[in-house]
This record gives structure tokens, C-alpha cells and sequence, in this order.
């Protein structure tokens, strides 16, 4: 029996819109104007394209196994005589929900999410209205049909004739939330306040045409007013700095756990640092005519440090609640 994933709620369909156009604008910008934009620009691309391929097509019963599909990658399967409890959610958005490990509406809400109700989930939606929470002896899933009615009916009556029977999944007690501190936050400002500073003071040393963009290998190819100087570091880190602070506040809502919107502050500064450095090493060069950190080290570090952090995040906090 073959059940179709409900087609994206409005909150979906406008963050596919809006971030895949934001995506193709930065691809676009980062290229044109930073010295290492291809470093920013094809993980973007590659970003949209993932999410889609990784997005839940469909739910299947196929003897005593229930198969999430994705568009295109590995299936997950659910046993049917290990499942223990499953509960209804008319809307899945009245829960305390933080995202973990996933993605939070660009075609589709997948992946690991923490919820104070029902702890991690491993969440297979395309719509967070008319969502089945269904647990197991291996986990928690979240699915999303769009004939719930059907699908809950079928998947009763398959359970309750392997098992005997199907219970209800009751919320758990939930206890008094340690919201992160916004005090965090001082470090991205701080941040954005120093390349400020940075690019003002560095601005009148500058000759009046400058390299504004360098290939992998570290050779300018491409040419501009000094003025480009100012727009390389300061609107990237504008948007960095507001992205930062955004996202913080929305996780900080959703989460009893501090560490999960602290660590996002934290790669983000990273991210905001590295822009930095990306503007000082344009003054640099067209002082110096030499990068101040060789181009291909620079590029290796910046990815070899964020997987780390993304590494030390998913042994932290990931896989503890898996």
C-alpha cells in the first residue's frame, strides 16, 4: 500500500521560494565580489540540490516493514512488529520543537528534531499539519501522508494484526526550560563592530583600483574601485550578523537546551570571521601583492575548521539523542 507525502504546507513552499532564490543571489554575489566566493557559493548550490534529492517522497507498507522514500537516497524502514506506541498531531507546530540535525522547511522538514513532548524525532514531513508520531523499538519518526485518514486507519489495522495491538503516545512531563542567554550574542556583535572598525581604518591606504577577486590559486581576476573594499566585507557580515541573531531567537524559543542555539552562534561566528579575514586579505594583497595566508592553506583551514566544528557538534549533541 502506497501513500503519497502531503504536498508542502505555506511555510514550506515560502522557504523553498525565498531561500532558493536568496541561494542563487548569494551564489551569484559571493561570486562577483569575494576574493574566495567560490568557497561560499558552491556549497550553496549544492545545499539546494541535496535537500531536495534527500526530501520524503512517500510512506509504503510492504509486508511487515513501513519505508519512508526519499526522491533519490537510502530508504528508511520501520518494523512493523517492533512499533510500540504512535500518536496524532493535528498541528505539529503547537510542540516545543527545536531542529537538531535537519532541515527546517526547504522541501520538506526532515531529519532529527528535539521536542519537549516526545524527545527526538526523526522527523519525514512535507506538511506539519496531519502528522503521525510513531514510535518504535528503534526510534521515534514523524510522517506526513496527505490521506491521514486512510494512512492512520491501514496502519492500525496492520499493527494491531502483527502485535495485537497499537497504543497511544503520551507527552511526556515537561520540565522548566533553561533558555540560552542573549548575552552570546555579544560575540557576533562584537565581531561585526571590529571589521567595521577594520575596513574604515584599512579604507584610505588603499590605492584607488584594487583586486577585488582572486582564483583558487590566489591570482586576482577581477578589478574594482576601492569602494568594493567596504561592500566585500561589510554586506556579507550584515548578513551574517542579522542571520545569527534571527536564527538564535527562533531556536532559543524551541529548545529547553542552551547549548543547541549556543552552538549555532558559534559556527556562525566562525563563518563571520573568515569574512573578515577575507576582506583584510584583499587590503593585504593590493598593499603587498601577496596574500597574507596563501590562498589554498587559507581555503584548507576555513573547511578543515568548520567540519571539525560540525563533527564535535554531531558527537555532542547529535548522536547523545539518537
Amino acid at each position: 500500500m502506497e501513500f503519497k507525502a502531503a504536498r508542502l504546507d505555506t511555510v514550506a513552499t515560502i522557504a523553498t521560494g525565498f531561500v532558493t532564490t536568496l541561494f542563487v543571489g548569494l551564489t551569484i554575489f559571493f561570486s562577483m565580489t569575494m576574493p574566495y566566493g567560490a568557497i561560499f557559493s558552491i556549497p550553496l548550490l549544492i545545499i539546494l540540490v541535496v535537500t531536495y534529492l534527500l526530501s520524503p517522497k512517500r510512506y509504503l507498507f510492504e509486508g511487515s516493514k513501513l519505508i519512508i522514500e526519499k526522491v533519490i537516497g537510502k530508504r528508511i524502514v520501520i518494523a512493523l512488529d517492533e512499533v510500540e506506541e504512535y500518536v496524532f498531531i493535528p498541528n505539529f507546530t503547537k510542540l516545543k520543537i527545536a531542529r537538531t540535525f535537519g532541515n527546517g522547511g526547504l522541501f520538506g522538514y526532515y531529519g532529527l528534531f528535539t521536542t519537549a513532548e516526545y524527545g527526538t524525532i526523526n522527523c519525514q514531513l512535507t506538511n506539519l499539519k496531519n502528522v503521525f508520531i510513531i514510535k518504535s523499538k528503534k526510534g521515534t519518526v514523524a510522517l506526513s501522508p496527505r490521506d491521514s485518514t486512510q494512512f492512520e486507519e491501514y496502519f492500525k489495522t496492520i499493527v494491531s494484526g502483527i502485535t495485537g495491538t497499537v497504543e497511544k503516545l503520551e507527552p511526556r512531563k515537561i520540565d522548566v526550560a533553561k533558555y540560552a542567554s542573549p548575552l552570546i550574542l555579544l560575540i557576533p556583535s562584537a565581531l561585526f563592530i571590529l571589521t567595521i572598525v577594520m575596513l574604515v581604518s584599512l579604507y584610505p591606504h588603499l590605492p584607488e583600483r584594487i583586486a577585488t577577486h582572486f582564483t583558487l590559486s590566489g591570482d586576482p581576476d577581477a578589478w574594482g574601485s576601492k569602494v568594493s573594499f567596504i561592500t566585500s566585507g561589510l554586506v556579507p557580515g550584515s548578513i551574517l550578523l542579522i542571520l545569527n541573531i534571527v536564527l538564535f531567537f527562533i531556536v532559543r524559543r524551541t529548545t529547553v537546551e542552551p547549548i543547541i542555539p549556543n552552538f549555532l552562534v558559534i559556527v556562525l561566528c566562525f563563518i563571520q570571521s573568515f569574512v573578515a579575514y577575507a576582506s583584510f586579505d584583499i587590503y593585504w594583497y593590493n598593499k603587498h601583492t601577496v596574500h597574507f595566508i596563501p590562498s589554498l592553506i587559507s581555503i584548507i583551514g576555513f573547511t578543515s575548521i568548520l567540519t571539525i566544528l560540525l563533527i564535535v557538534y554531531y558527537f555532542k549533541i547529535v548522536k547523545k539523542k539518537v
